[in-house]
C-alpha cells in the first residue's frame, strides 16, 4: 500500500469520527459553562468518545497489517514480533488444546503431543513462505482498549512503545474504566468537568498522532528485520 493511499484512509476515517463527537457535544454542552455540564451529558459523550478511540485503533492497526501483507514477506524479511503474530492463531492452539473429535479419540497428552508437531508443522510452512497475519488476532480487542492493550498491540506489530507519548496512557485508562463503569451500572456519581475535558482532548490527540504513527511506520518499512531491534 503506498504510504500517502495509506494516510488518506486513516484521514478519512478519523474526520467522520472526531466530526460525530464534535457535534454530540455541541448538542449536549455546548451552550453551557463548564460548571453547568450534565452528568448524563458527559456519560454519553464519554461512552461515544470509547466506541470511536477502539473503532479507530482497530481500524488504524487493521490497515497497517493489511499494508505489510500486501508486502508478501517471508519470515526472514519480517520483523521478529510481526513473525510471532503471525503464528497467534496456533499460540491459541497450543494454550486451548485440541477440541471437537479429537477431545474423544485421544488422551490429554496425546492432543498435547499432536499440538505440538502441528505448531512445529506451521512454524516450517511459514519460513518457507510469504507470511499473511490475520488482523482480527494480531489487533484483537477483547479485554477493551486501554494501556495494556495498546502495549500489546503495539508489541505484536513491531512498534517501539516509546513512539506513543507516555501521557496518553492515563487518558486511554480513564475513558476505558469510565465506560466500562457506566455499562455496569457503577458509574453514577457526577464527574469532574476538568478532568473530563483534559482526558477528552488527549484522547481525541492521541487519534491524530497514531494516524501518524502509522503512516510513518509504513513509510520507514517499521516491519522490515532489520528496522529495529528486537525489544526486550
Amino acid at each position: 500500500m503506498d504510504p500517502a493511499d495509506l494516510r488518506a484512509q486513516l484521514e478519512d476515517d478519523l474526520a467522520w469520527r472526531l466530526d460525530e463527537l464534535r457535534h454530540l457535544r455541541n448538542q449536549l454542552i455546548g451552550a453551557l459553562g463548564r460548571d453547568q455540564w450534565p452528568i448524563a451529558s458527559m456519560r454519553a459523550i464519554l461512552v461515544m468518545q470509547y466506541a470511536h478511540l477502539e473503532g479507530f485503533s482497530h481500524n488504524a492497526f487493521s490497515l497497517y497489517v493489511d499494508a505489510i501483507n500486501t508486502c508478501r514477506l517471508d519470515a526472514k524479511a519480517l520483523h521478529p514480533h510481526l513473525f510471532a503474530t503471525a503464528l497467534v492463531p496456533e499460540f491459541d492452539a497450543v494454550r486451548l488444546g485440541a477440541g471437537g473429535d479429537q477431545e474423544s479419540e485421544h488422551g490429554r497428552l496425546t492432543r498435547r503431543a499432536r499440538s505440538q508437531v502441528a505448531f512445529v508443522t506451521k512454524i516450517l510452512q511459514l519460513s518457507e513462505s510469504p507470511l499473511t497475519i490475520e488482523a482480527d488476532a494480531a489487533v484483537s480487542m477483547e479485554m477493551n482498549f486501554g494501556a495494556d492493550v495498546l502495549r500489546r498491540t503495539l508489541y505484536r506489530l513491531g512498534i517501539p512503545e516509546s513512539e506513543v507519548s507516555k501521557h496518553y496512557y492515563e487518558s486511554l485508562e480513564f475513558v476505558r474504566r469510565t465506560r466500562n463503569d457506566i455499562a455496569h451500572g457503577s458509574r453514577k456519581e457526577k464527574i469532574e468537568p476538568g478532568l473530563f475535558d483534559a482526558h477528552r482532548r488527549k484522547c481525541e490527540q492521541f487519534m491524530n498522532d497514531l494516524a501518524r504513527l502509522i503512516s510513518r511506520a509504513i513509510a520507514n518499512e517499521w516491519y522490515k528485520a532489520d528496522a529495529f531491534s528486537p525489544a526486550s
